[in-house]
């Protein structure tokens, strides 16, 4: 699976990232007591878990690092560095390592797929693109890489705005993220939300699930599952593990229970309404952002992986 910089079905949830900002944004005011309405807004798209905050958000850093090189390679091959010719790797599963986020839009496709089991995270490129990146260069090389480098940014200048919007500790993009998670954070507390949790809990119980093995391990939230017993039981937590017919099952009615109940809905919704609006300080910040170059960088970046990534070899 292809995926832009965040997963089009997944969104962050990085509690540590997010405590610290939930004890001082939460107390704000996400969105009563907040000041500033963010002015442009996506159209709704659930089944990608479209967000407003997502225009802020820049390009994961694993992805932009590798575009980047497929960008300059042809240059740098053209001035007689047939050593820059960049290696395949895995950036699906290189982004999944280091921007690991569980399910919020957890529905049947999903289930299917992998039941409850996190997304692939081992980058078996990995030593491959280690050994490319920390080759020993030539200063020639280096001069060489500067002035191929100078000339991807002047065609496409989008990627500036993508290194500077990255995730990096304070950046644009880590702001929009810790602040999408605190908004939803706050939609699971919405009534509407905690209706179609009831609701979903009801129809698991409908399902037998309540009568079965996990009848003393259901919880009331269906954004708890899986519980730590059942990740343990399912090893859903090491993606290399198989995923079983007892763990698909148990997905799949979770999932089926989320949409019957309309527990996706109300949680899309409500998270949406409570990315409208973000604190004083932090809308002061994003105001000054122009997300066009943004979305562009984000494009680029997918378009090229696309286009330029080499073929995967045998028998990785």
């Amino acid at each position: 699976m292809r995926a832009g910089g965040r997963e089009r079905v997944a969104k962050r949830v990085t509690v540590v990232a997010v405590a610290a900002l939930v004890a001082g944004v939460v107390a704000v005011g996400i969105p009563a007591n907040a000041a500033w309405t963010l002015p442009d807004l996506p159209e709704k798209d659930q089944a990608s878990w479209t967000m407003p905050l997502d225009q802020y958000v820049g390009v994961g850093v694993v992805r932009l690092n590798y575009a980047t090189e497929l960008l300059i390679q042809d240059c740098m091959v053209d001035a007689g560095h047939d050593d820059a010719v960049v290696p395949w790797r895995d950036v699906d599963a290189a982004t999944n390592a280091t921007e690991r986020q569980p399910l919020r839009a957890f529905d049947l496709a999903a289930a299917r797929e992998r039941g409850y089991h996190v997304p692939p995270t081992v980058d078996a490129g990995a030593d491959a693109w280690r050994a490319f990146e920390y080759r020993e260069t030539s200063p020639d090389e280096a001069a060489d890489r500067t002035s191929c480098l100078d000339l991807a940014y002047r065609q496409h200048p989008e990627l500036l705005t993508g290194t500077s919007a990255s995730s990096s500790t304070g950046s644009v993009g880590d702001i929009a993220i810790r602040l999408s998670n605190a908004a939803f954070l706050e939609a699971r507390q919405d009534a509407s939300v905690r209706r179609a949790a009831d609701a979903w809990h009801a129809c698991m119980l409908d399902q037998g699930v309540g009568a079965g093995p996990w009848a003393d391990d259901l919880p009331d939230d269906p954004a708890d599952m899986p519980t730590t017993r059942m990740a343990e039981t399912f090893t859903s937590y090491d993606p290399a593990t198989a995923v079983g017919d007892e763990e698909r099952d148990l997905a799949e009615t979770d999932a089926a229970c989320r949409a019957a109940s309309g527990y996706l809905d109300a949680l899309y919704e409500a998270e949406w309404q409570q990315q409208l609006t973000v604190p004083h300080d932090y809308g002061e910040r994003l105001a000054q952002i122009d997300t066009g170059p943004l979305v562009a960088a984000q494009q680029l970046v997918d378009r090229t992986i696309e286009r330029l990534g080499p073929q995967r070899p045998e028998g990785l």
